[in-house]
């Protein structure tokens, strides 16, 4: 399953935003979702400032700040498309609900 980590701080409205976007896209699109508050981790805080909200799927960053739903909705799918297994389930998942043998 792909894992969407947004990086966000402490009362960051943007990041709010984003994150609640990101809660809508699950309805539609399958992934685990995990925010990291940055505050928390001077690493982190180093690394990433005031450049938050930072959007990673599976630990490889697609973007920071004001990002569309449009624009998570096709990094998800992407990331989805990358993984062999995604191709084969999502071929094989139409004839499944039929009910057809898989010979």
């Amino acid at each position: 399953m792909i894992q969407v980590t947004i990086l966000s701080r402490h009362q960051c409205e943007l990041c709010d935003v984003v994150l609640n976007m990101a809660r809508r896209l699950q309805a539609t699109l399958s992934f685990g979702l995990n925010q990291v508050d940055i505050d928390a981790d001077v690493q982190l805080l180093a690394r990433y400032g005031s450049r938050v909200p930072v959007v990673l799927i599976d630990q490889v960053e697609i973007g920071s700040g004001a990002l569309t739903e449009g624009d998570l909705r096709r990094a998800i799918k992407r990331a989805r498309w990358r993984r062999p297994i995604s191709r084969i389930l999502s071929r094989l998942r139409p004839r499944l609900r039929r009910g057809w043998p898989f010979l």
